[in-house]
Parts: C-alpha cells; sequence; structure tokens
C-alpha cells in the first residue's frame, strides 16, 4: 500500500478549494464536522477524488472521511487494491 501522506497535499489543495479554507487552515486531522462540511460535501469529496486518482471507493468508506488524514487512507488503500486487481 501506499503511503496515505502521498496523498495529503492534493486531498488538502481539493478541501481547500471546496471549502473556500487557505489550505494552511487544514491540518491533517482537522475534522471536517469543525470545517462545518456536510454529508453531502462529503459524497463530493469521494466522487472529486475518485475522478482525481482514477479509483472506485465503496460508499461504506464515507464514515472514514471524516479529516484529511481518513481520505488519504482510504484513497490509499482504492490505488493499492486497483494495482493489485482487487
Amino acid at each position: 500500500m501506499a503511503d496515505p501522506g502521498t496523498y495529503v497535499d492534493e486531498i488538502r489543495r481539493i478541501i481547500s478549494f471546496a471549502l473556500e479554507i487557505p489550505p494552511e487552515r487544514l491540518a491533517d486531522t482537522t475534522p471536517f464536522d469543525d470545517l462545518g462540511m456536510t454529508s453531502r460535501q462529503r459524497i463530493q469529496l469521494l466522487s472529486r477524488v475518485e475522478v482525481t486518482y482514477g479509483v472506485s471507493v465503496d460508499i461504506d468508506e464515507l464514515d472514514r472521511l471524516v479529516d484529511i488524514r481518513g481520505v488519504a487512507e482510504v484513497i490509499s488503500e482504492a490505488v493499492a487494491a486497483q494495482r493489485s486487481g482487487g
């Protein structure tokens, strides 16, 4: 599995743009709830990162998308699964 840290900066950029928040305000573990992110925005985020990284993530993983680090871990796992053919 790729290091989730590989994806952190791009995910931070995506979230910063979507929520119109300066990237420096987004720590890896800042809860999205604290930023005012709605569940609909989390679904949109999931869709955006799926397209960005060319992967498919099960909607059941949505509960793990609570901060930048969580999104990076989910994407890292999806990329690894895709590379292994799973």
